[in-house]
């Protein structure tokens, strides 16, 4: 036993020094933006009124994501600044009337996601941008590094994310998910003694089978009270090798997936039955295919609740949120005062 026990530690350290010394290996840049200008050869802004349920839709427009001073700026605006308020009541948004230089471009469920109907609830009040690098650059395995430094804008969560670029075991969360940072834009928000403001980021991963009512996914929690994430840049980084993924916040791990064994391996550690939809794959399968990324803001749900302080102004089971989220303007709008801030992204190899 005590021969069995020396041989395991002596692996541990044999694993655990091979791993540094891949850590410590000089890499190559496979692809950055220092964001000194606006580059549409690796960026797509996404035009549409997706997510349906939000509260903004998002456009193609320099007032909600330009670049200046070598930074790349998302700031939310106001629909009725545009169309009028009695529009969020009555109109109907046509993303491809809006600005037919840049029409809506999902791919998908055009019928519904490019197009916004008053009805029940309003028009979507907000306009944001989302920036992906869908058909333009992907990447299999390496190191990314992201400085940036949150909004202060109430009731928008600023995201740095990656998904599958071809989704090659199926739709979400099949193919799997990665987000590097997701936050508020909040000051001061808490949901019982947990923090969901700028003094606090969270990183996660999905995945499992599509069409369950569950998935596998395992968010972590950074808090800085000391320099919060929208009063200065910080950075965050993936580590992602055939063998783990790791995340890190200002040089610090706060989270690590190591594949669990033999390929497909994650299925069966997350314990999901069945047939296995990675045992094609390798042991990190659904994360050892190509990713892109996505730089985002999200409105209404997660992270904001009507049981939390402040509440959000709009109930979790209200069939119009919009309206009551419009009707509270009063109270958010003026904390509308710095935008979603990107310095750089790299990638190594």
């Amino acid at each position: 036993m005590r021969l069995l026990v020396s041989l395991l530690s002596i692996y541990a350290c044999f694993i655990n020094f091979v791993r540094s010394i891949q850590e410590t290996q000089p890499r190559n840049l496979l692809w950055a933006d220092e964001f000194e200008f606006l580059d549409e050869t690796k960026w797509l802004h996404l035009v549409t009124t997706y997510p349906l349920d939000d509260f903004h839709y998002t456009r193609n427009n320099r007032a909600n994501s330009w670049v200046s001073d070598g930074h790349l700026h998302l700031m939310p605006t106001l629909t009725a600044d545009e169309y009028g308020e009695e529009f969020l009541f009555t109109g109907q948004l046509d993303l491809y009337k809006e600005d037919p230089d840049h029409p809506c471009n999902i791919w998908y469920d055009k019928d519904h996601l490019c197009y916004s109907q008053a009805g029940d609830d309003i028009v979507e009040p907000v306009q944001l941008a989302r920036l992906e690098t869908k058909g333009k650059f992907s990447f299999r395995f390496g190191r990314v590094e992201v400085r940036a430094k949150l909004p202060l804008a109430n009731w928008l969560r600023p995201a740095i994310w990656l998904v599958s670029e071809n989704n090659s075991y199926g739709s979400f969360p099949a193919s799997g998910e990665m987000d590097l940072m997701e936050s508020s834009g909040n000051r001061d928000y808490h949901c019982g003694a947990t923090s969901r403001g700028v003094d606090t980021v969270q990183t996660n991963l999905h995945f499992g089978p599509s069409g369950l009512d569950h998935h596998w996914s395992n968010y972590t929690l950074k808090t800085n009270n000391t320099v919060t994430y929208a009063d200065d840049f910080h950075i965050w980084e993936i580590d992602w090798t055939e063998d783990h993924l790791a995340y890190l916040v200002d040089g610090e791990e706060i989270y690590r997936l190591t594949a669990p064994g033999p390929p497909g391996g994650l299925f069966d550690y997350a314990g999901f039955e069945g047939e296995n939809i990675y045992a094609a794959g390798g042991p990190m399968a659904p994360y050892d295919k190509e990713f892109h990324f996505i730089l985002s803001f999200g409105s209404g749900g997660w992270p904001f609740y009507d049981h939390c302080e402040p509440p959000a102004p709009w109930s979790k089971d209200s069939n119009s949120p919009r309206t009551e989220f419009w009707a509270a303007r009063s109270e958010w709008f003026q904390s509308w005062q710095q935008p979603f801030t990107i310095d750089y992204i790299r990638v190594y190899q």
